[in-house]
């Protein structure tokens, strides 16, 4: 047994069970063991991005400030540590605002406020929690940044030794409000010519900026009057199944791609797209029990669905979504066309049914 969280026994345990000529590679798929991996890597000598890198990536303050040195588009943020410091921060945000942990996952904790009230108890909620979900001590900082009303994308990268290959955008949806819970996704997005060129330069310029020369990383944009606005930077293989919607219509492992990243360089050459992939989740719209589970059967028989899986029995308790630990379950189907696509979800969508008392 080894506790993940403390880096003295990671390397503790490494020293005492593994000769060191036999590791070749050290990489994680969670975002809370970035820095870890990083530290590790560095003293193993093997490939990775620098810590301080890592860092910035992992604090979405500090991805903020840096992005906003290099006069990069991104929302409006203030950083405060007290709730004494928040009126002053939303004079110049504004409201309604969004106020998320510096670091977290899955939407944890993020949330649109629209009063000064709201605001005020949420940023008590954040800084009233010692550790996160892992046991890890958590910053005592919030991220305060403007509301922006704008489609929301995602852009899937693969780094080697400073250069970066795209593998290609994601198109997202949003459910939850005032919370930010992803609903479902669509690979590869609809986009014209000139707004896929637009988001693909300015994610690799951020990229660039933030130092990330290793590895994959999941880049959270919106498209907004004025251009391609970046909303987060993820060290890290994306969630919510975009691995395997990637799969699907490219035939590339992104979960294999990155193990190679971490010892000796990918191996795709050309990425070629074929059809269109999406994924849409289960949620509950009430809280209670769960009563009965429909249409699991018909849905997984329709025509170009890839998959059904419902993670939750009767009996067990739900509620409204929060963050994307609250999601019930997913579809997942491919076509030939996004419209295909599209349809088809809805359909299989339509038929599940998650009764709740």
């Amino acid at each position: 047994m080894c506790d993940t969280n403390d880096l003295n026994q990671l390397r503790k345990h490494l020293a005492e069970t593994i000769d060191p000529s036999g590791i070749q590679g050290i990489t994680t798929t969670s975002e809370f063991y970035l820095e870890q991996v990083a530290a590790l890597s560095a003293e193993y000598d093997l490939p990775g991005n620098p810590l301080e890198v890592i860092h910035r990536v992992r604090n979405k303050a500090e991805t903020r400030r840096r992005l906003a040195q290099a006069g990069m588009l991104q929302p409006p943020f203030k950083v405060v540590r007290h709730e004494s410091e928040l009126a002053t921060a939303l004079k110049d945000i504004g409201l309604p605002c969004v106020i998320k942990p510096t670091e977290d996952s899955g939407s944890n904790a993020v949330r649109l406020c629209i009063s000064l009230e709201v605001a005020e108890q949420h940023v008590s909620n954040i800084l009233s929690h010692k550790f996160n979900v892992r046991g890890q001590l958590a910053p005592k900082e919030v991220l305060i940044e403007r509301y922006i009303v704008a489609p929301e994308y995602s852009v899937e990268t693969i780094s080697w030794q400073g250069k970066t290959d795209i593998i290609g955008i994601t198109q997202k949806s949003l459910t939850g409000l005032p919370f930010f819970v992803e609903a479902g996704h669509l690979f590869p997005a609809k986009l014209s010519s000139v707004q896929s060129d637009t988001i693909i330069q300015t994610v690799l310029h951020a990229l660039e900026i933030i130092g990330f020369r290793n590895g994959v990383a999941h880049t959270e944009i919106k498209w907004t009057e004025k251009g391609c606005s970046i909303i987060e930077i993820n060290g890290r293989l994306a969630g919510g199944m975009i691995p395997e919607l990637i799969r699907l219509t490219t035939g590339v492992d992104m979960l294999e791609q990155q193990i190679l990243c971490a010892f000796r360089g990918p191996t795709i050459q050309q990425v070629k797209y074929e059809g269109a992939a999406g994924i849409r989740f289960l949620m509950s719209d009430t809280e209670g029990r769960v009563e009965q589970i429909i249409g699991k059967d018909q849905a997984i028989r329709i025509s170009h669905v890839k998959e059904v899986k419902v993670n939750v029995l009767p009996g067990e308790r739900v509620t409204p979504p929060q963050n994307a630990y609250h999601r019930l379950g997913h579809v997942i189907a491919e076509g030939s066309t996004f419209e295909e696509t599209v349809g088809t979800l809805d359909h299989a969508m339509k038929l599940i049914q998650i009764i709740v008392k």
